[in-house]
């Protein structure tokens, strides 16, 4: 049966069973012919570390069903130095600039797992249905962890917007193309593909790993994406955590003018530290990138780890206070929020 049409539920069962090839070119300085890495190396978990923590992690507070607020009304488009960033959930946001509409690790399915009827299931709405979108232009795609590559969702978005143009990591455009979208681009690290006249967009390295089964870990490339335009650069780094990726994008691109830094899936450190920021490692990062607005993204959507379904923002707060940042430039949002995030200060060319 070839890959576009088969169903969801049998792609992501060849995924769990390694039966899908990863990416395969020249080896370079993260990626050795078979396996990427991170700039700075971190210890990939063992299946025994994983029944550690799940054998000794506390008891559960369940989480709740929260209920959808009303979502703000969504331009068809925006123009010139304006940038509206509504906050749709998890790590999906849309980012209007420049005349271009773009979603990022689009995630409407009900479970963020292989499966429909078992894993993390959803306790927030989306911010907006499928149905309020604009048109969408752009899909980023970070990596392929099942909460940020969802199969389900993304064929429902080739339906309604099959010339939108989907940009992810490498090795990841297979799976992508059997959604039907058009065209797929694969980035590497520091690559970068023009998107107008006024707008770039570059891939860059964030500190994480991919996977979709046991036996294709790191065989697939994670990845951020900076949009960068005469008003100051974006950065959208799906998931991280805090190593040296953050400083180097900031030499790169200067500061930036709007960053969604992930917050929340963050305990236990011990198992969570190196691929997954808390809230406070997210400050380090806003300060760091010296972005003038940051949004907090990645919380309070899915039940992932241990942390309380409200802890996130509630660090956030804190951590803001202890280091001294004024609070309105970190800001963890509702789904359904919209920002009219305004030009940098300081515009670079």
């Amino acid at each position: 049966m070839p890959r576009a049409a088969r169903p969801i539920w049998l792609l992501n069962l060849l995924a769990l069973l390694g039966r899908d090839a990863g990416y395969r070119g020249v080896p370079s300085d993260h990626f050795d012919g078979m396996r990427f890495r991170n700039l700075q190396p971190t210890p990939q978990k063992s299946l025994r570390e994983l029944l550690k923590w799940q054998r000794e992690r506390p008891r559960q507070t369940p989480w709740i069903t929260l209920s959808p607020a009303p979502a703000s009304p969504v331009a068809t488009r925006v123009d010139g130095a304006e940038l509206r960033v509504t906050y749709i959930n998890h790590a999906t946001v849309l980012l209007q600039l420049h005349g271009l509409n773009i979603l990022t690790d689009p995630l409407w399915s009900q479970r963020a797992s292989p499966f429909s009827f078992i894993g993390p299931r959803r306790h927030h709405p989306p911010g907006l249905s499928l149905e309020q979108l604009p048109p969408i232009d752009v899909i980023l795609v970070s990596h392929n962890h099942y909460d940020h590559l969802d199969l389900g969702t993304l064929r429902q978005l080739a339906e309604r917007f099959p010339a939108a143009r989907v940009i992810t990591g490498l090795g990841n455009g297979a799976l992508i193309g059997t959604c039907g979208f058009a065209q797929v681009d694969e980035l590497d690290w520091w690559q970068t593909l023009p998107l107008g006249e006024q707008l770039s967009l570059h891939g860059v390295p964030v500190q994480h790993w991919s996977a979709r089964g046991r036996k294709d870990t790191n065989q697939t490339l994670w990845l951020g994406f900076v949009l960068d335009s005469p008003h100051g650069p974006l950065l959208f780094p799906g998931d991280s955590g805090l190593g040296p990726e953050f400083q180097l994008i900031r030499q790169r691109f200067g500061p930036l003018r709007f960053a969604a830094l992930p917050i929340g899936a963050y305990e236990p450190r011990w198992f969570m530290r190196d691929h997954h920021m808390n809230p406070d490692d997210a400050v380090q990062a806003h300060q760091q990138l010296e972005a003038q607005t940051s949004m907090a993204i990645h919380f309070g959507t899915f039940h992932l780890t241990d942390e309380g379904q409200l802890d996130p923002p509630r660090a956030l707060t804190r951590a803001l206070a202890e280091r001294g940042i004024e609070p309105q430039t970190f800001r963890a949002p509702a789904p359904g929020e919209q920002w009219t995030v305004p030009a940098l200060l300081t515009e670079h060319v």
